[in-house]
């Protein structure tokens, strides 16, 4: 079978395979309740289970594949609050009983949408809108649930609120080759490292971009020579709480963006 024909919920279940071994041997870890699964986000059907909106498998692999620009976003871990166990199903709706459809309002997905949509939207060419012009909410959340967009947790076992760099480096460091194989199988356009104090970012340099060199004194961007590939070291999305924060280190970020831009040009994917 070539790779075309296999889709990625295929190969990311496979990498999982070995992944829960590895917990088991390493770790102790016990993969049937403590292990999150995660990849490119799915785009099929919308269902609600037990009051909860979850994604359904669909053509997600199709439109990875023959997008221009493809967002790949690295996380810390998952948390026992969030009861999910597989990252794919994300909607970025409210989870509620209800049959209304609402957008989430958290911090974490108000600036995940926001980012998302920017980025992909700056590196496609498009115009990098001041904070109070960007889509709202509603749409941002539209438009995430729609663009080519995998979201990878750096530690695989479920956590508790938070997590101390050290303890996340060190577990991403007893599962090295397989968190960068897993990174290297979406081969993305933009990576956004979210949190972690630059440790996700020094992880994808170590292992994934050793060519990897900062835009500017800013440090948001980074890019890598050999891959035309752009990397974002961006807070967690948890970090900005209020509107004000949120304008903030968006209008931060998309300033970074918009300089590296101008000045390489050859980095954009541009639609046509």
């Amino acid at each position: 079978m070539s790779r075309s024909t296999i889709t990625f919920k295929e190969r990311e279940d496979a990498l999982f395979v070995r992944w829960k071994q590895a917990c088991r041997q390493k770790d102790g870890i016990d993969p049937d309740t403590d292990f999150a699964c995660d990849g490119v986000l799915y785009r099929g059907a919308y269902e609600q289970i037990s009051g909860c909106w979850e994604r359904q498998p669909g053509n997600e692999t199709e439109l990875w594949d023959n997008a221009t620009c493809r967002l790949l976003i690295l996380t810390k871990d998952t948390t026992c609050a969030s009861e999910m166990d597989d990252v794919r199903i994300e909607t970025s709706r409210k989870n509620h009983t209800g049959g209304e459809v609402i957008a989430a309002n958290t911090p974490f997905h108000r600036n995940l949408t926001l980012w998302s949509y920017a980025l992909l939207n700056a590196m496609q060419g498009g115009e990098v809108l001041p904070y109070d012009n960007t889509p709202t909410w509603d749409e941002l959340s539209a438009l995430y649930a729609t663009a080519p967009i995998a979201r990878v947790n750096c530690k695989k076992q479920i956590g508790v609120s938070t997590i101390k760099d050290v303890d996340l480096w060190s577990h991403m460091d007893r599962y090295a080759h397989l968190l960068r194989e897993q990174i290297a199988l979406y081969d993305a356009d933009i990576i956004l490292c979210c949190g972690g104090h630059g440790i996700i970012k020094d992880f994808v340099k170590q292992h994934y971009l050793p060519d990897l060199q900062r835009f500017s004194s800013d440090a948001w961007v980074y890019y890598s020579l050999s891959t035309r590939k752009v990397v974002v070291d961006s807070y967690h999305p948890t970090f900005a709480k209020s509107f004000k924060n949120i304008q903030l280190y968006y209008e931060q970020m998309m300033t970074d963006m918009k300089a590296f831009i101008a000045e390489h040009p050859e980095y954009l994917r541009p639609t046509t």
